[in-house]
């Protein structure tokens, strides 16, 4: 029974890996196959190459998904830091606050902060799309719970040590939650490279659009082109979700336990 079982499931596993990456492979295949026929690297050359048009917004969009990770990484280790390990009044009802924006749509949010952004003056700025971005509320929650997971004897016996805030943070709690830095890294990164409906929201010129919203303007007669550009939007996500596979899941893992 118990190997009928175990078939069973690594059937399902194999047809569902299969599914996940066919779309992906298909784009690839067709990506080196014109409508002329046969098989053609122009495009490629074309897109990494031959222009800068595609690897300007590709370089640009980068430059706004690392500013967004770095930002957040330090909003969400403070933040989670305080709700694991700080007592202050309120705590509780704050993270619940937390837990109910997390779950709002991402539509919900966009007329706020579009008025919240004119009035500061940052429309029609990267700002516009990276400091909403910074402030996401999923790295503080996952933070919060991967912070949990450090014992209170360790962080005792490092104030024992002379351990102030700011050290514990950085000598001992930073580095027993690496798993969780991660996850919010990839989460982070994939949430700013992904980004549609900001970009349109808050950004007139279209010459500031990143490559995400981009790739909805490369001409429809060329199919070749728009695949070609479609792998080169994949390749940043798929390297950092491939090389830091294991970290992912060991930080979201850990963020549901606890």
């Amino acid at each position: 029974m118990k190997t009928k079982s175990s078939v069973l499931a690594s059937v399902l596993a194999w047809l569902a890996a299969f599914l996940s990456i066919a779309p992906f492979v298909y784009v690839l295949a067709l990506s080196f196959l014109p409508a002329s026929g046969g098989v053609t690297f122009h495009y490629y050359y074309q897109v990494f190459l031959g222009t800068s048009q595609y690897l300007t917004r590709f370089w640009k969009s980068l430059l706004i998904c690392l500013c967004v990770v770095a930002g957040q990484l330090v909003v969400s280790i403070l933040a989670g830091y305080g709700f694991a390990k700080c007592q202050f009044k309120g705590k509780n009802a704050l993270l619940f606050l937390l837990m109910i924006l997390m779950v709002l749509p991402l539509q919900v949010t966009l007329a706020p902060n579009y008025i919240m952004l004119d009035s500061l003056g940052l429309l029609d700025t990267y700002a516009a799309l990276i400091l909403p971005s910074i402030f996401a509320p999923l790295g503080t929650f996952i933070l919060t719970q991967s912070f949990k997971s450090v014992s209170e004897d360790i962080v005792d016996a490092a104030k024992l040590d002379g351990c102030g805030l700011f050290r514990l943070l950085v000598k001992v709690v930073l580095p027993m939650n690496t798993s969780g830095l991660v996850c919010v890294t990839l989460l982070s990164f994939l949430d700013g490279w992904n980004m549609v409906e900001q970009p349109i929201a808050y950004l007139k010129d279209f010459m500031r659009y990143p490559i995400s919203v981009a790739l909805a303007y490369v001409p429809p007669a060329d199919p070749t082109l728009q695949l070609v550009c479609c792998v080169l939007v994949v390749l940043p996500p798929l390297f950092l979700f491939t090389y830091f596979n294991r970290e992912l899941v060991e930080g979201i893992v850990l963020a549901e336990m606890k």
